[in-house]
């Protein structure tokens, strides 16, 4: 074996590597449920009297939101969820919530902001459905 073969053959190597190597370096953090803080609708209510800018997105498809949601809260469906909505630009604190415990919407929401490294998020994963048991308000929009 010669020594430019060696060289080459050690090069071609060190491509192969950092080929392998460099796509695992720019991709989004992965984000697991762990990482997720979940908040029931007492933790909601505090955070809103500790910050009343605060910003309450529900997930839901559109027509959910219209019939019932929480006050004050804005409707991003899921698919529509981006962490570069420029109504995230200038708030530190996101809470997303969606129908209940059993709905996985605010989950995904949660991960999806989370994952942008930009947002504090909180799970309300109780959705609407704690709300209603603890008979809090909710508004409708038409």
């Amino acid at each position: 074996m010669t020594r430019k073969y060696k060289l080459n053959t050690i090069a071609a190597m060190g491509l192969v590597a950092a080929a392998l190597f460099l796509p695992a370096c720019t991709q989004t953090p992965q984000v697991t449920d762990d990482d997720i803080s979940l908040i029931d609708d007492i933790q909601l209510v505090e955070l809103l009297q500790e910050n009343p800018k605060l910003l309450i997105v529900d997930v839901r498809p559109d027509y959910r939101y219209r019939l019932s949601h929480i006050p004050d809260a804005i409707n991003i469906p899921l698919p529509e969820l981006s962490p570069d909505d420029p109504r995230f630009a200038k708030v530190k604190h996101v809470v997303v919530y969606g129908d209940g415990p059993r709905n996985a919407l605010s989950q995904a929401a949660a991960k999806k902001l989370l994952a942008s490294g930009k947002i504090t998020v909180s799970d309300f994963r109780g959705g609407l459905d704690m709300w209603n048991r603890n008979s809090r308000k909710t508004e409708t929009s038409h």
